[in-house]
């Protein structure tokens, strides 16, 4: 955020700094307890080989003469000598990585010592809540692109950019000046929103700049003058007509966006691809559950119909359902709106002309 007192704007720029610190530490630990888990499956193997070569040992001392021995011993002091010094190796290491954990643990507590629960990781959590109770697909792009300027230090404008058969377009957006630098982009066919479909995180830190001489400086004529673009992971990955898109946010001064900004961002474009993903996947079945209702309905409506027939006119099934499509042609309406008006009228309407010959 960028408004309020010099004091809020300190204290917001720490929050940031204590989150994306503690999400640090909490890499540094999964990390670490591969390793330990990495090298305890280790210890265990070499403690197996080495039961194993020390009766070999035994085995060959009985059966081996003087010089085999001896040469025979050599080899496997020395392997065991090779295996004693790569489990030193992995002590030592395992040594300085529970040093580096009490050190993290304890940076966690001075950092909580010296302020409450972070601002932004209360902006998160309700960003989350927000951006998985979006009714739809827009929906859930615009509060994307809202969560930008909320979050992204520097970021005074954003959109999200999708791409859909190899078209771009700008599916949401927070200013209309950052809707013209997406426009400048696409006709250019480069910037750091179109660079960002395939790329993680594409930064300009000022415009012109001379990744994309044919966009030049035409971001500034809107008012921007730096640009931070993240990619958004397809929606649908089932399809091919949609190959992701990007989060773009805009600043109005040149080198706008810091460290902390940047990764601020990534987590930011992270939940967003989720969250669009399971807002779309969520639409997609209730358009699918309508779809089957309304199938079972027309079904069950033409049933109704043809029974009405057949028992009216004493025909067949076949018979019943070949006199509602022609109906249908006829009238130059659906099918189970014929059947419909039927049901609910207990007329036909189509001339009696058009009855089955066996009827007439």
């Amino acid at each position: 955020m960028s408004t309020g007192s010099g004091d809020e704007e300190r204290a917001w720029a720490a929050d940031k700094r204590d989150f994306v610190a503690d999400q640090r530490d909490e890499v540094a630990d999964e990390r670490d307890s591969v390793a330990d888990i990495r090298e305890r499956t280790a210890d265990d193997r070499e403690a197996e080989l080495d039961k194993w070569e020390r009766q070999l040992d035994a085995r060959a001392a009985k059966l081996a003469g003087p010089a085999e021995k001896s040469g025979a011993s050599a080899q496997r002091a020395e392997a065991r000598a090779g295996l004693s010094e790569a489990r030193q190796n992995r002590d030592e290491a395992r040594a300085k990585r529970t040093i580096a954990a009490a050190d993290r643990e304890e940076s966690t507590k001075r950092r909580q010592a010296d302020a409450p629960p972070t601002r932004l990781a209360m902006v998160f959590a309700d960003l989350a809540e927000q951006l998985y109770d979006a009714d739809s697909f827009d929906d859930v792009l615009s509060r994307i692109a809202g969560a930008a300027v909320s979050t992204i230090a520097g970021c005074r404008m954003a959109s999200v950019t999708l791409c859909e058969r190899s078209e771009y377009r700008t599916a949401a957006s927070t200013d209309p000046a950052a809707m013209a630098v997406d426009q400048a982009q696409y006709q250019s066919h480069e910037g750091p929103c179109v660079d960002a479909v395939d790329a993680p995180m594409v930064y300009a830190h000022s415009f012109p700049d001379e990744r994309w001489p044919t966009l030049a400086s035409r971001p500034t004529k809107s008012g921007v003058q730096s640009a931070l673009s993240y990619r958004l992971a397809a929606a649908n990955s089932g399809t091919a007509d949609s190959a992701g898109g990007s989060l773009n946010s805009y600043g109005v001064i040149p080198h706008a966006f810091n460290d902390t900004a940047q990764e601020i961002g990534l987590i930011l474009a992270a939940h967003a691809s989720v969250a669009a993903r399971v807002v779309n996947e969520r639409s997609t079945l209730q358009s699918l559950g309508r779809d089957l209702q309304q199938v079972l309905l027309s079904r069950d409506v033409i049933g109704q119909a043809k029974g009405i027939l057949m028992e009216r006119l004493k025909i067949t099934p076949e018979d019943a359902f070949d006199l509602l499509r022609r109906s249908s042609q006829h009238l130059h309406v659906k099918l189970r709106d014929v059947a419909r008006g039927l049901a609910e009228s207990g007329e036909l309407e189509m001339t009696r002309a058009s009855r089955p010959a066996d009827q007439h």
